[in-house]
């Protein structure tokens, strides 16, 4: 394979090793061509956000400055064969150039990435994302004269504000969404200015472009995480799977090219290098789009679309159909099956070609179920190789197999029953107190909006076809859990939680469903300061008072965890006794100084805190 010489010789060389390792593994072609030279399409806004997202809280100037500056070393020929502006993976360029103003990395705290080299200085500045880009504010956009008065003086500087503060506040958002987002904001702009009501516009749009900001910022994170935690393995297996489902007319060859490909580009993205990110993510959308009659019918539609719509459109797009024939038993398409005398390669072969086969059978499935039926089949494999009678003692493990999606399946259908019983604010309601006794150390705050995301699934999900509820609240879970357990990584929340978000990917769910109540936690000493009770209850309404009602119940269930149903329920009835009494009352503050007293007196004697 052919490379060509960049700017920073030693760099390349890493670099060239890593990936001809990503390309040969197991003899495993490539659809990245690495040899092919790069162009500067979108290579302003993509040194933008790398800066941004490593160094969030520096001002536009200062990213402007970077920016500058690192242009002007990649179009700067190093060689008689290279060209000016020939892009070749340049993270090192661009974290050269976040250290090199000293000023800078002091004024920003982040001159000790800066005192490491290599890959200890980009894991440091990697690290420092989440917590630099929390202190960053909300942004607010501008109002919409203003808006379209500075797009229309200067359409790319304004367009360069806006992806500098999405950047900078969604530092684990892969450039290609960012960039996909920010061609909506572009032709959203010139439409809306021309709009009856300009502001009604805006905020219509804005809030749409909002939202899929901040799920796909979610997404991006969790996967990076994950990654982090259990390794490129555990990403090829998931994208196996992935791939397996979308194309399930596609045979294995097809697939395990893609899947290392695609787990490649993730990674790439993962470690902030947004052009290889954004580059690498093109070149395979477009060879799946030149391979349409081998891999699917349903992306037709997707490969008309420009180069950023045509990513996104092809993620969502709907599973190919099922090829004719394929027989339910896997038997004869896995070839011979004595575990025991497989090589460790062959063996991660094998169970490639199982995620494989039985992914195209099964397009409905959720990953995590998948994954797990996968851990179970090759544990039943280990130990019939060790067995007399091999193929008995596999036939008997199938039994094992089924309990994963029967688990999975009982669960949507309870969750959904629930659901249609109480609806979202009594279901939340179920959800805030089994997840306080899980994990109580989580603020107020956080398990409301937890568990609001856990009735949102809900929501979602149970108005799809019953067959499909599964797979649904299975994918929104791992998300919301994968979230849960960052949130642990930062800052340790309990030991039951701690096993489950490290022990097993797969098993995260099933792990979290299982847990009742910390045992590890001790509750505080009784205050009365955590029960407010004012006659700001009595005029809260809507959401307010709802949130208000939710922060006391969770703080009754932190004072006591093992609070039983009929104790609830009594202290709930006399808490709606007393708000009733007191917001009737002529005079509120009195009733409330009175009368609050007396009832956490009566809500302590009930629960014996």
């Amino acid at each position: 394979m052919e490379w060509r010489v960049a700017i920073f010789f030693a760099f390349l060389l890493n670099v060239a090793e890593s990936r001809m390792l990503h390309r040969h593994e197991f003899g495993i072609a490539s659809t990245l061509d690495s040899s092919r030279c790069s162009t500067e399409k979108n290579m302003l806004s993509l040194a933008t956000i790398t800066f941004a997202q490593f160094v969030p809280e520096a001002t536009l100037e200062e990213i402007n400055k970077m920016t500058s500056d690192v242009m002007t070393a990649i179009k700067k020929p190093t060689s008689d064969e290279q060209h000016g502006g020939c892009l070749e993976n340049q993270i090192s360029v661009f974290l050269d150039e976040i250290c090199h103003e000293k000023e800078l990395s002091e004024k920003h705290g982040y001159s000790d990435c800066c005192s490491q080299s290599g890959e200890e200085r980009h894991q440091c500045l990697l690290a420092r994302k989440k917590t630099a880009s929390a202190s960053i504010l909300p942004f607010s956009f501008p109002e919409a004269a203003e808006s379209c008065k500075a797009y229309e003086e200067n359409r790319e500087v304004f367009m360069n504000r806006v992806v500098y503060e999405v950047s900078r506040r969604y530092p684990f958002m892969y450039a290609p969404a960012i960039l996909s987002l920010a061609v909506q904001y572009d032709k959203t702009v010139p439409v809306c200015c021309k709009a009856e009501n300009p502001e009604e516009c805006f905020q219509t749009k804005r809030a749409s472009i909002a939202k899929e900001l901040k799920e796909g910022s979610l997404l991006n994170e969790h996967v990076c995480a994950v990654i982090r935690k259990f390794g490129s393995r555990n990403l090829q297996a998931t994208t196996i799977i992935k791939m397996s489902q979308k194309f399930p007319k596609a045979n294995f060859t097809e697939i395990e090219k893609l899947v290392l490909d695609v787990a490649h580009i993730h990674e790439e993205c993962c470690l902030g290098n947004a052009m290889e990110c954004l580059q690498d993510g093109e070149k395979i959308m477009s060879y799946i789009c030149s391979q349409q009659d081998i891999l699917s019918s349903k992306i037709a539609e997707c490969c008309k679309l420009p180069t950023l719509e045509l990513g996104y459109c092809i993620i969502h797009a709907e599973n190919d159909d099922r090829p004719e024939g394929l027989s339910s038993n896997l038997d004869g398409v896995l070839g011979d099956r004595n575990f025991g005398k497989l090589s460790s390669e062959e063996k991660i072969m094998f169970m490639a070609r199982f995620l494989y086969e039985y992914s195209r059978r099964h397009t409905k499935f959720a990953v995590s179920v998948i994954l797990r039926v996968a851990k179970t089949y090759q544990e039943i494999m280990e130990k019939c190789s060790q067995s007399e009678d091999s193929a008995a003692c596999q036939e008997n493990g199938e039994e094992e197999l089924q309990k994963h999606i029967q688990e999975s399946q009982a669960l949507a259908k309870q969750s959904c029953a629930l659901y249609q019983k109480l609806g979202d604010y009594y279901l939340q309601k179920v959800f805030l107190i089994a997840y306080t006794r899980k994990v109580p150390q989580l603020t107020s705050a956080e398990l409301i909006d937890l568990t609001r995301k856990m009735v949102s699934i809900a929501s979602t999900c149970c108005q799809l076809s019953e067959d499909n509820w599964s797979a649904c609240g299975e994918g929104a879970a791992d998300l919301f859990i994968g979230h849960l357990c960052i949130r642990h990584e930062v800052n340790p929340l309990n030991p039951g939680i701690g096993h489950c978000c490290n022990s097993s990917y797969s098993n995260r769910r099933p792990c979290i469903t299982s847990l009742v109540m910390d045992e590890s936690y001790v509750a505080p000493p009784f205050s009365a300061d955590k029960f407010t009770l004012n006659k700001n209850l009595c005029q809260a309404q809507g959401r307010t008072l709802q949130i208000m009602k939710q922060e006391l119940l969770v703080n009754l269930v932190k004072q006591k965890p093992d609070m039983t149903e009929e104790q609830h329920e009594a202290v709930t009835a006399d808490f709606s006794g007393f708000l009733e009494k007191c917001c009737q009352d002529q005079e509120q503050e009195a009733c409330f100084a009175e009368e609050g007293p007396k009832l956490i007196s009566r809500t302590r004697a009930a629960l014996g805190v």
